[in-house]
């Protein structure tokens, strides 16, 4: 497997597949992924062309540490995760 990081935001519909997989409640998608291309920096996880990941650097007090990340569960045994978040950390 290589995972392929992109510091771009994924098309709608990948975004869209990637939240399905991993949130237990609805949210929003759509404003979601506006917030996610606003974002300052962002990167998108792909294995294979699949979304599997993405991160982003937040504004203010949207989230503790500075960051947004979401991978799947399948995936979080890859460090891409921890890839995503060093990656991150530089542009905070």
């Amino acid at each position: 497997m290589i995972i392929a990081l992109e510091n771009e935001p994924p098309a709608q519909g990948q975004f869209e597949q990637l939240l399905a997989s991993v949130e237990a409640h609805e949210s929003d998608a759509e404003l979601l992924y506006k917030t996610y291309c606003q974002s300052p920096y962002v990167i998108a996880a792909y294995d294979k062309g699949r979304l599997v990941g993405i991160g982003r650097v937040t504004t203010g007090t949207e989230a503790p540490n500075g960051m947004q990340i979401t991978v799947l569960e399948d995936y979080r045994c890859h460090e891409i995760e921890a890839n995503i978040r060093r990656l991150l950390s530089i542009h905070r």
